[in-house]
């Protein structure tokens, strides 16, 4: 991600995780990926993600958003990743974090 998006100036955290139980916590990384056999754009059965977004832990601790029937293939996931991060540069007010701009961002946007 600091590649692709190198004016990236806070953490995002970015938990993955095929798990069914959430061993790894996808619900508290600003960006939650549980993997799982998805559609893709044929119909056909292929490698994806359960997208969550805006968890977090400390103070401000939250489970992430979770977007009905949005999930994102192995193919699409970095364009995804990194659309959604220069979408987030672009809307954020000054200091807001990840989280905070998930929470207020339309869903149509963090799709």
């Amino acid at each position: 991600l600091e590649s692709a998006v190198p004016e990236l100036d806070v953490p995002i955290t970015i938990n993955v995780n095929g798990c069914p139980n959430s061993c790894a916590r996808i619900q508290t990384g600003d960006i939650g990926l549980k993997g799982m056999l998805v559609m893709d754009e044929k119909g056909e059965q292929v490698g994806g993600f359960q997208v969550h977004l805006g968890g977090a832990l400390g103070l401000d601790a939250t489970f992430g958003r979770k977007l009905r029937a949005h999930k994102v293939t192995e193919s699409g996931l970095n364009s995804y990743v990194e659309k959604l991060t220069h979408t987030f540069l672009k809307e954020r007010k000054d200091g807001e974090s990840f989280a905070r701009w998930v929470a207020r961002a339309d869903e149509t946007v963090l799709r």
